[in-house]
């Protein structure tokens, strides 16, 4: 039954991630990889509007069901059928085909390191996996309109595309979390097929090779935790680098369609999550200091994009201002209320989250990995690693990538292959974006914060060391080993770890002792892993554990009560609460699928032998194979570049 939703699932997503869009835009007279990407970054944007429209204009309180969404499918599968034959010509075109070819390489790659996950866990990273879950299910079950619809979160701290769009798919396959995993990972890898865009604008005339991309982004931390985890980040990267490349593109070129585009994807972005708000604030900035002035028909451009871009961020301002409020829509994001909440100096709290995020934590601070103490030192090593890869603006590039990038980009600042207005963008771009990254993250962060909105600056760098392809024979050795040591402790330590769960022969995370007196919300006293990733299993876990407590109060409670005395009188009640946020906050989802958060890597593992060490050997197998091949090219072609 999930096999065959899992492959409609697949089907469905390639409909709408291309057809509708490509129907659009396939006259245009644009370079084949910008339709490609345009179509992808135009379709899912639809899709949002279609989706949107379902849950605001349906009548009644009631979920639409599935129907409706079906109904549109067709109509974007029809729009495919009327365009097969450009769509034929397109991926006859051989970089398109290889892009696609590289991106599909990727989504197994991704799958596969989803199917061997059954716990989200590393550094202190908890709830957020799950958050945007209930998201996504609060817009196609139509849950009733409140402030709070997670414990602590408001509905209008996060803006809504990636969970409508997510939310729609569901709708038509089922409200399963497993589900919900793929649907993450094909939308937040659609960042590849960005980068590939790029590619040839970081090049110059210089040819570009897709294979340096495949192996970077497989092999990296940051690219395969955004990837894997269900968040929005990397899906709004991929609007932020649509954005970039179409406004380069429309700027020189001087195409309006272009520039149009440009600010429709930033807006996507802006609507997928509010971290695209640094590179919003430098494009428009830019666009009216630089380029507004020597357009041919200036007003009537900003005009068009004024209308556009207002009129699509207002399907979720609006509706959030009618429901909720000025205020709390435009305070309830985390940015403005950690700030409010902060009590020491905001200039010294972004002084110090940019020095965190650019000087790794252990060098200045080696205390702050204290509180991943666990009793597995394997775990520590996991977390500290994780947190170093995922927070710090270079190594979020990779060990050797970060620093490789930085480089490079200081070398292309003296001979760069494009104009100099264009050198001057990069060289104002860059620093701009992470400053004011960092300082709009509302929290002091020891750790630092660059996995809040620098992601697409980390995949910038990634697309500019495979621009410089073929490399030096000493650059290639050092990329092939940065590459290894990036998988072996940034991705293939923590899907080890992620990987761990209770068996009938092990206890990885136990749960708080009645015959102690401790209540559910205890820290673990046996738990192997950190009180993080116990957290995370406890998420996943809560429904199913409660109900276990509440059955063993309810067997002779008069006797337990007299052999624990130290029981708390108000722990039954206690429990109660909990079960009813399944109803308060969940609207009886947990109680619909067995009261625990299901993970693809927990159907895997019922599979004889897989339980083991197999699924790791595959993923070691896989990841062994793209290296080797990617380092037999490269050597071949290492030369001195031109």
């Amino acid at each position: 039954m999930l096999a065959a939703a899992l492959v409609l699932l697949i089907v469905l997503l390639a409909v709408w991630s291309f057809a509708p869009g490509f129907f659009l835009l396939r006259r245009l007279p644009w370079a084949p990889v910008e339709k490609l990407c345009g179509s992808v970054g135009l379709s899912l944007a639809l899709l949002y509007l279609v989706s949107w429209g379902i849950y605001v204009l349906w009548p009644g309180s009631g979920p639409p069901g599935a129907v409706p969404f079906f109904s549109a499918t067709l109509i974007a599968a029809g729009l495919g059928w009327l365009s097969r034959r450009d769509i034929v010509k397109l991926f006859q075109i051989p970089r398109v085909r290889r892009i696609s070819l590289g991106y599909l390489f990727l989504l197994g790659w991704m799958l596969l390191l989803l199917g061997v996950i059954r716990s989200y866990s590393g550094g202190d990273w908890t709830s957020d996996w799950l958050e945007h879950f209930e998201r996504s299910l609060f817009f196609i079950d139509r849950f009733p309109v409140s402030d709070h619809i997670f414990p602590g979160c408001l509905l209008s701290a996060r803006p809504p595309l990636m969970n409508v769009v997510a939310g729609a798919f569901l709708a038509m396959t089922g409200d399963r979390f497993e589900n919900y995993q793929v649907v993450c990972c094909f939308l937040n890898l659609l960042l590849f097929p960005a980068c590939c865009l790029m590619l040839p604008r970081l090049a110059g005339r210089r040819r570009t090779s897709v294979l340096p991309m495949v192996t970077l982004f497989a092999a990296s931390p940051a690219i395969t935790e955004h990837v894997t985890f269900t968040w929005t980040k990397a899906f709004t990267a991929f609007y932020v680098l649509l954005a970039i490349y179409f406004y380069l593109a429309g700027w020189s070129k001087r195409d309006g369609r272009r520039m149009l585009a440009a600010f429709l994807a930033l807006s996507a972005g802006m609507l997928t999550h509010y971290s695209t708000g640094p590179y919003a604030v430098f494009l428009t900035l830019h666009f009216l200091v630089f380029v507004f002035w020597k357009r041919q028909r200036k007003w009537r451009e900003a005009v068009v994009i004024a209308i556009f871009c207002g009129v699509f961020l207002a399907t979720w301002f609006e509706w959030s201002r009618e429901k909720y409020g000025v205020r709390t829509t435009l305070a309830a994001n985390s940015s403005v209320s950690s700030s409010s909440q902060y009590k020491g100096r905001n200039t010294a709290k972004i002084a110090g989250n940019l020095y965190d995020s650019i000087i790794p934590v252990g060098l200045h601070n080696p205390g702050f990995f204290d509180e991943f103490q666990q009793p597995m030192q394997a775990g520590w090593i996991r977390d500290v690693v994780f947190t170093s890869y995922q927070t710090n603006v270079l190594f979020q590039m990779g060990l050797v990538g970060g620093p490789l990038a930085l480089w490079l980009f200081l070398k292309s600042l003296r001979r760069s292959p494009g104009s100099r207005a264009e050198r001057n963008f990069w060289l104002a771009m860059v620093p701009f974006v992470v400053v004011l990254g960092i300082a709009s993250t509302g929290e002091r962060d020891l750790g630092g914060a660059a996995h809040l909105t620098l992601l697409p600056i980390a995949a910038l760098g990634l697309t500019l060391i495979a621009s410089s392809f073929p490399w030096r024979r000493a650059v290639t050795a050092l990329v092939i080993a940065g590459c290894t040591i990036d998988f072996a402790l940034g991705v293939f330590l923590n899907v080890h770890f992620e990987r761990l769960e209770n068996t009938p022969s092990r206890t990885i995370f136990t749960v708080a002792s009645l015959d102690r007196g401790e209540t559910p919300a205890s820290e673990p006293v046996a738990s192997l892993l950190s009180s993080f990733a116990w957290e995370n299993w406890a998420m996943k876990h809560k429904t199913e554990v409660t109900e276990e407590w509440l059955a063993s109060i309810s067997m002779s409670s008069g006797q337990r009560d007299a052999q624990t005395p130290g029981l708390p009188t108000g722990l039954p009640n206690q429990l109660q609460r909990w079960m009813r946020e399944d109803d308060v906050f969940w609207h009886g989802w947990y109680g619909r699928h067995g009261g625990v958060v299901t993970f693809l890597g927990d159907h895997i593992a019922r599979f004889p032998g897989i339980a083991s060490n197999a699924a790791e050997g595959i993923v070691l197998a896989v990841m062994l194979c793209l290296m080797v091949t990617f380092a037999r090219v490269a050597w071949r072609t290492s030369a001195r570049p031109a």
